[in-house]
This record gives C-alpha cells, structure tokens and sequence, in this order.
C-alpha cells in the first residue's frame, strides 16, 4: 500500500470517529503527496466535507476544496461526480447559512443531472433543494410537490434511498401543519418499507436495508409519542426490530 493510501484510509477511520481534525490532517499528506487527478479529486471532496462539518459557518475551507474538486471533474469529464460536487457546495452554503446560495446550487445539480439522464442523481438533488426550500413557511408547498415528484420518480425506478428521504421530508412538512396526516403518511411508509423488504432475498440485505430507513420509524415514533399515542410508539419501536 502506498503512503497516501494510507493516509486516506487513516482519514477516512478518523471520519467514522468525527474527529474531523486528525482526518484532515491524514487527507492534507494525501493531497500534497499525489498528482493523479482523479484521486486528487476525491480527497478534495472528504477535505471539503471535513471542514464543513468541522465548523458549518465558515464556507473558506469547505469550499475551497469543493471547488477544486468540481474543477477536476469536470476536466476528467466525469459527470456524474460532477452533479455531487455540485450539491456538496450546495450544502456547504446552506448549512453556512446561505440558503439562496445553496439552493442555486442545488438547481444547477438539477439541470446537470438532467442533461446526461441520471435519475438518481436527479432525484437526490430535487431532494437537496426540497430540504433547503422546506425551512421557510412560504416555500413549503413548493418543497411537497418536489418530495411527491421525487417519490414518484423514484418508485418507478426503485430507488427506495431517495424514495424514503422524500417521504421523511414530506412527513416533516406535514407534521407542522398536520400532525395525522403526517401519522398516516408514516405509517403508509413504514408498510412501504415491508413491501421492499419482501422483495430483498438475503438475510444480510434485508438488515442493511432496514438500517438504512431506521430513521423513518424513528420520525414515526415521536410523532405516536407526541399524539399520546403510547401503545402505537410501542409498536412502532418494536417493529423496527423485526
């Protein structure tokens, strides 16, 4: 193994632990050790995420680095990490706090998306967006008809990641305006979830499928617990073990 695969292998196990600093510091020997454009790319990439994540307001870093990691892609012609960088910058800005920046972003991950007919990519950047837009009041009902749009899509393609991230942010929505159609709607997705598992054959995909969507009975719990709906939490929670 050379040097600066080591390096990023530290990187990335300091990652899993959140030590952010000791992963930038792994990624930089990296960064200053190769030239290959590619891997160059790539640990720009977890260097731009790993300063976002280590302070979220300052954007020097984080973008610095996303940038460098667009640029590289695009030379490589590599479109589809393209789209990625693209909503990595879209997120830096929005959890920076630069909503409007970030959601320009998200829409050029859109329209890049499109153009070379990526559907997955294309659903995980209308969901970026839907995210950024689901904060303001006044934009709600335009981030729920991108979350139906998205779960459309994304049923078709059974691309069930995407799918049950615009189902979760669809709940959220609703659960401000309307805590039991928010119930309903997640109880709907809970059986949804059942429906997939059916169709999954290993023991050990099915786990990590529903690992995956822990997240969505989790939501869906709370949601029974703030209904005083104690007996339905119960279940709820006992369900997401099965």
């Amino acid at each position: 193994m050379e040097e600066y695969e080591q390096n990023i292998k530290n990187g990335d196990a300091f990652v899993k632990k959140e030590k952010f600093m000791d992963a930038i510091r792994e990624y930089t020997k990296a960064y200053d050790a190769i030239s290959e454009d590619d891997i160059k790319a790539e640990i720009c990439y977890k260097l731009s995420q790993c300063y976002s994540s280590l302070d979220h307001k300052s954007t020097e870093n984080p973008l610095k680095y996303a940038e460098e990691s667009l640029e590289l892609h695009h030379k490589l012609g590599d479109n589809e990490l393209e789209v990625m960088d693209l909503i990595n910058i879209g997120y830096i800005y929005l959890d920076s706090g630069k909503r409007e920046d970030g959601i320009s972003y998200f829409n050029k991950a859109i329209e890049a998306a499109d153009a070379i007919k990526d559907v997955t990519l294309f659903a995980l950047s209308n969901n970026a967006k839907a995210e950024a837009l689901s904060s303001l009041k006044s934009k709600q009902a335009e981030a729920m008809k991108i979350y139906d749009n998205v779960l459309e899509l994304t049923e078709k393609s059974e691309d069930w990641e995407n799918y049950f991230e615009a189902l979760y942010g669809k709940i959220s929505i609703l659960r401000d305006a309307d805590i039991n159609a928010a119930f309903d709607a997640g109880k709907a997705g809970l059986d949804k979830i059942d429906t997939v598992m059916n169709t999954i054959k290993t023991k050990k995909d099915k786990k990590e499928f529903k690992d995956s969507v822990s997240y969505l009975y989790d939501s869906v719990s709370d949601i029974a617990m703030e209904l005083e709906n104690i007996d339905e939490a119960m279940k709820i929670a006992s369900r997401s073990k099965e």
